[in-house]
């Protein structure tokens, strides 16, 4: 009688502490997303404590919300600030990943820089610009860029060779010297800027963060937090788990996740991204598929930043730029073979061979040109993909401008399957197929 009555107090004791236990799941399932939900199955379980495998739900959002913005109005009193700025907090990357911890990923994913330590050869400067003349003078097409490129590339033109030689100064700050309206190096300046001051620019810095969070619903954790900005143009950026944010890093975060989630190569795979912007979306795709040879393709202009870029991120890999393969454009199929990396101005499209690319890349690029050059790229993407192979796009479904080719108006000679079709966060719907014939 007395065993009975012990054990049934024992097991009712028992039931109080699993009771304690769902509570706290029940915590979990209210301010996190599922990927960052666990269970405590046992009766002493402690809650997790790997702080960057959390995402917040909507209700940890508000919670962390309110949390930062004590912490920044009481400077650090009533809350400890989470969030880090670039240009306003004493900041050591290097010291932070000395040692294991909770808020940051281990091992240290290859895309966290600790310093901002590489210096671009003058040799490769000089390659660069050469590269630039060429790219303009051998151009045999000429095709009408859209008014607000030609406008665009004028600007850049003007920062990068004004005096008629490259400005290695400006190309080694381009992300952080001076903001342009065209938003690979404008959005650099949206959330940390020495102009708004360190208050605004922390604000701003609580929105990112909480973005960042909300990416969680569509972006597998594992990608969130491996991916962190290159020092590379010296941009400022909110400091956060050890990674360094920025708008431009979760917009690659999506395509990363759709490009790996829909698409798989059982060869050293082709990818030509069309418009490639300064490069960003190209390191990190290197980064997943590291035996790839990536073609990267853009305006002169836009190529000059994306070279310096590329350059700075990969010393180590083989990179082709146009002074180095001028000579050989006939002999594409050995260049993709010799380089890890091929920028090119678009007129080298037609030298890229029949059937020898894996996966074309176009975002917010072919809706933007004028309608020649899309055409022009259209022709070439049907001709260069390899059957199997993968086509991703996120672009504008409808012309603002008649001069302009948007996506409900390409014509495809090949066929695809579609793998992926979804309307993007990023206003415009993200596409995905498979060349089938």
């Amino acid at each position: 009688m007395i065993k009975n009555t012990l054990y049934t107090i024992k097991w009712t004791l028992k039931r109080i502490g699993y009771l304690k236990k769902e509570v706290k799941n029940l915590f979990h399932i209210i301010i996190y997303q599922p990927q960052s939900r666990f269970l405590l199955e046992s009766w002493d379980a402690p809650s997790c404590p790997l702080e960057v495998i959390k995402f917040y739900s909507f209700i940890g959002r508000i919670w962390f919300g309110f949390r930062e913005f004590m912490a920044l109005i009481s400077n650090g009193i009533i809350f400890k600030k989470q969030i880090l700025l670039d240009g306003f907090d004493p900041i050591d990357v290097k010291a932070l990943y000395a040692t294991g911890r909770d808020n940051i990923p281990h091992p240290k994913p290859p895309l966290v820089e600790l310093s901002p330590t590489y210096q671009i050869d003058t040799e490769i400067f000089e390659t660069i610009e050469k590269s630039y003349y060429l790219a303009n003078e051998h151009d045999p097409d000429r095709f009408d860029r859209a008014d607000w490129w030609e406008e665009m590339s004028r600007a850049f033109k003007k920062e990068l060779f004004d005096s008629g030689k490259i400005n290695r100064e400006y190309l080694a700050n381009f992300r952080g010297i001076k903001e342009l309206p065209a938003n690979i190096v404008k959005d650099q300046f949206l959330v940390v800027n020495r102009d708004f001051g360190y208050h605004i620019s922390y604000l701003k810095a609580i929105d990112l963060v909480l973005e960042y969070h909300r990416h969680a619903k569509i972006v597998k954790k594992e990608i969130l937090f491996s991916l962190s900005e290159s020092y590379a143009g010296n941009n400022l950026c909110v400091n956060y788990r050890g990674m360094r944010l920025s708008l431009r890093l979760l917009f690659h975060s999506v395509m990363v996740d759709n490009i790996l989630s829909n698409s798989s190569f059982d060869k050293r795979p082709v990818i030509w991204e069309i418009g490639a912007g300064y490069g960003g979306l190209g390191r990190i795709l290197k980064s997943y598929i590291p035996n790839s040879c990536h073609i990267l393709l853009d305006l002169p202009e836009t190529l000059t930043y994306c070279s310096y870029f590329i350059a700075y991120n990969f010393p180590d890999k083989k990179v082709a730029y146009l002074s180095d393969i001028m000579e050989r454009l006939d002999e594409f199929d050995t260049l993709i073979e010799e380089y890890d990396f091929i920028l090119i101005p678009p007129w080298v499209s037609k030298y890229i061979p029949n059937n020898s690319v894996d996966l074309v890349i176009d975002t917010y690029s072919m809706s933007e040109m004028s309608k020649v050059y899309a055409e022009y790229y259209l022709e070439h993407i049907d001709r260069t993909l390899n059957i199997g192979g993968y086509f991703y796009s996120i672009n504008k479904r409808f012309k603002r401008e008649s001069d302009k080719l948007p996506f409900y108006e390409w014509r495809f000679k090949s066929k695809f399957t579609t793998l992926l079709y979804e309307y993007s966060k990023y206003i415009h719907p993200q596409w995905l197929g498979q060349k089938i014939g």
